[in-house]
């Protein structure tokens, strides 16, 4: 079975963009309307499933993505992706597979492995080798790296999972020595996680997370970070109440070794709370019915720093070492 398609699209702005100063930046969009063709394609054969697609802004770069999905037995599956987007492609909307935040300047190639031997275990594990041709932001030079995740999933019963999770991230950065010119260091991030979820009854749920990061840059001292957490969760069927809570302690030495976490949040509102320097984290989310077609969110949350006076910077500083958000969402439905 094969699927082809093709897309073509035509943005314009009131303003132009200018490119700045950066080397980096030399390849970046200058000008007001850009134009974007596009064609994808899609192929099943027996027990591989192809896809692919190739984009082009007109006058600049072109990017293109090529991957396969394959079963290799009942119990495996395997994916493999190569990827080229050039340093001049251009494109607003692009989400396509990436290790940086946007499909330009990058080759890569992607393979992963699934295994679930039985009802109860599941293995997986991928790697990412990636190139940058051209500079980057802090990076002076072409650079490259790899990146790497295995993990573990036990699930015995309906109502207990354990996970374990590593990964290894390797890149490379301009060195902070203080240096006439700058040469690449490269740059090691290792995280280790630790997760129990389980359901005490109908009304009750909790989740246990212990994470650990470590952070080495060229012959610098290895930053360890780590982060803590409990989740409670209160979801009784029919209740006109529902609610979670969470509380956190983390501990790392620097914004390098910063552990990110999934938040819960408001209907259509999801955040991964970013947990850096030391101190507490907590937040309470309530659900309330008020009838059948009225319904309210209320959240609460708050960051509670250790050896600190200020937190935050700029416009954003805030005297003392407390963070609070608090958020409130009203649906009508009809």
């Amino acid at each position: 079975e094969l699927g082809i398609g093709a897309i073509a699209y035509h943005s314009k702005y009131g303003n132009s963009f200018i490119t700045q100063t950066a080397v980096y930046d030399r390849f970046s969009f200058t000008g007001n309307s850009l134009t974007n063709l596009g064609a994808y394609y899609n192929y099943t054969y027996e027990n591989i499933y192809f896809f692919g697609e190739v984009g082009k802004s007109l006058n600049s770069g072109l990017a293109y993505v090529n991957g396969a999905l394959i079963s290799l037995s009942p119990i495996v599956s395997a994916a493999i992706t190569y990827r080229n987007y050039e340093k001049d492609y251009h494109n607003f909307f692009n989400q396509a597979l990436a290790e940086a935040s946007e499909a330009i300047n990058e080759k890569g190639l992607y393979a992963g492995l699934n295994i679930t031997p039985n009802k109860k275990w599941a293995f997986s594990i991928y790697g990412d080798y990636f190139q940058f041709p051209w500079l980057k932001y802090r990076v002076d030079a072409p650079s490259k790296g790899y990146e790497i995740l295995s993990q573990a999933v036990y699930t015995p019963s309906k109502t207990f999972k354990f996970l374990a999770r590593f990964k290894s991230e390797h890149k490379q950065q301009n060195t902070d020595l203080d240096v006439p010119i700058n040469f690449l260091d490269d740059v090691k991030k290792e995280g280790y996680r630790i997760e129990v979820s389980w359901q005490l009854n109908k009304k009750w749920s909790f989740q246990n997370r212990v994470e650990v990061s470590q952070y080495k840059k060229g012959e610098a001292n290895r930053e360890f970070g780590y982060l803590i957490y409990q989740d409670v969760d209160y979801s009784p069927m029919f209740s006109k109440v529902t609610g979670n809570l969470r509380i956190a302690y983390f501990n790392t030495p620097s914004y390098n070794s910063r552990i990110y976490a999934y938040e819960d949040d408001v209907l259509y509102s999801f955040a991964f709370g970013m947990y850096s320097g030391k101190g507490f984290r907590t937040y309470l989310n309530l659900k309330y019915n008020l009838a059948k077609k009225l319904n309210i969110w209320a959240r609460y949350a708050m960051f509670v720093y250790k050896d600190v006076e200020t937190v935050g910077s700029y416009l954003d500083e805030i005297q003392g070492n407390k963070k609070s958000e608090v958020k409130i969402q009203l649906r009508y439905q009809f």
